[in-house]
């Protein structure tokens, strides 16, 4: 690596060193949880069949690691080129003809077909068990409060795994099946503590995931839909999950890293407690939370995505997610320091793979590896031409589509250890004393809620 503590991420777009990408080995259909709602395949199945769980299907398997693999190999190149892609190539998940921006792995030489782009190379770690055995996830696993049968597997390590400075944070997820998750990643995690001295190592009290104590109701998805939560229930009932707030519950993926800001969604996997357990534990940086009226599902990084911080000569831009827009109120914290919003397009193809385990908004869901370099998924060439055409960031295209019924994109499917970035300011412009003193609880209007998304940016 070419600096040094291993350990160093306080940005989503600081040069990125080493990072971690995730496998798709052994991976399972989970069970259900509580949490939140599981895929359960076409709707003309759902009358048949209220759940798929199980081992998942080696050739699919074996398509997504291909897709990992890809991404890990592109990582530690030294060079890519982006071209023009056929058109007439069809997706094989969803049936349909997609155009493409394909970037292809070359050397250090010219060529006539592409534009090379020059980058530092990435170190790449992935997770393996000390035994050097592959990973299997369909056996029992049970704690005094659940068991559960088939477990998620590790292709998103981005979900559960989080570095701040030189801190890495273990999330106490409450989704059963994914309880024991960081277990896979404890090889890489001694390395890192064993050559990184500096390095802090922290995990929140391990929520007990009970369905009597820790759910409102431990039937809440048999009674109501994705759809109906999403776009009225969630903000209707002042952004209430399924999840009391009786102990510390998040996944890492539902926060953005912006230097001494910390962004943390309110979501059907983070609730209050966890906002407070950062606040009280790391009192150096602010951590505001943000709520999204059309989307209380899990995960921030398919609604609000940093691109670049503001400079001399230059706005700051952030990505925001049409479909999900956040409350206007707390956008202005943007607006207010130089951050430009913009509008992410709408995804190329709002059709997924039977029982894929995310929704169509994946599009966004990419990976910066410096303020002016970003990986995306090769067919999302409306999001290719925003950032390149119009906005001029070097763009790399990556084959991703596999991944997403395994339940993420490029962005989940890695977990950024080091970045050559600092604790920074860029929101100067504040009263973080007075956000902290509002009641979470209560603070929102609940007959406003719905209509105050963010408009016009």
């Amino acid at each position: 690596m070419a600096s040094s503590p291993l350990v160093n991420c306080w940005t989503e777009w600081g040069p990125l060193e080493l990072v971690c990408v995730g496998s798709a080995q052994g991976m399972c259909y989970p069970d259900e949880t509580p949490v939140y709602s599981c895929a359960t395949g076409p709707l003309s199945l759902r009358p048949y069949l209220q759940l798929i769980a199980g081992p998942r299907p080696k050739s699919r398997i074996q398509q997504a690691q291909n897709q990992l693999d890809h991404l890990a190999d592109l990582l530690r190149a030294e060079s890519v080129v982006v071209a023009n892609s056929i058109a007439d190539l069809l997706d094989g998940d969803i049936g349909k003809v997609l155009s493409r921006k394909q970037t292809s792995l070359v050397g250090s030489c010219e060529t006539d077909d592409g534009r090379i782009l020059q980058k530092n190379k990435i170190d790449v770690c992935r997770p393996t068990l000390p035994s050097g055995e592959q990973p299997r996830f369909n056996h029992q696993l049970a704690t005094p409060h659940f068991t559960s049968n088939y477990q998620f597997g590790l292709a998103c390590p981005r979900d559960l795994i989080i570095t701040i400075g030189d801190t890495v944070v273990e999330a106490p997820t409450a989704t059963h099946f994914r309880y024991f998750e960081t277990e896979y990643y404890k090889t890489i995690l001694y390395s890192l503590w064993a050559r990184d001295s500096n390095m802090k190592w922290m995990q929140p009290p391990k929520p007990t995931c009970s369905p009597v104590h820790m759910f409102h109701d431990v039937d809440y998805w048999q009674k109501t839909s994705h759809e109906d939560f999403y776009h009225s229930v969630h903000a209707d009932t002042g952004y209430k999950t399924n999840l009391n707030e009786s102990e510390i519950a998040f996944d890492a993926a539902d926060m953005m890293r912006m230097g001494k800001d910390v962004f943390y969604k309110k979501s059907t996997t983070a609730i209050n407690q966890g906002l407070t357990w950062f606040r009280r534990t790391f009192p150096h940086l602010r951590f505001h939370m943000m709520h999204f009226p059309t989307n209380g599902g899990r995960h921030l990084d398919v609604s609000l995505v940093p691109l670049r911080p503001p400079t001399s000569g230059s706005h700051g831009l952030v990505l925001v997610n049409q479909n999900f827009p956040p409350l206007a109120n707390e956008m202005k914290l943007f607006t207010d320091n130089d951050w430009r919003p913009i509008w992410a397009p709408l995804p190329a193809t709002d059709a997924l793979a039977p029982f894929a385990i995310c929704s169509s908004n994946l599009n966004m869901n990419l990976l910066s590896l410096n303020d002016h370099c970003v990986i995306i998924e090769e067919c999302e060439v409306p999001l290719y031409k925003l950032l390149h055409d119009e906005h001029g960031f070097d763009v790399i295209t990556c084959p991703f589509r596999v991944i997403n019924e395994f339940g993420g994109g490029i962005h989940c499917a890695t977990w950024d250890i080091h970045r050559q970035d600092a604790c920074v300011d860029y929101f100067p412009n504040q009263d973080y004393d007075a956000e902290c003193q509002l009641d979470l609880n209560n603070y929102f209007d609940k007959e406003v809620l719905a209509n105050d998304a963010i408009k016009n940016v």
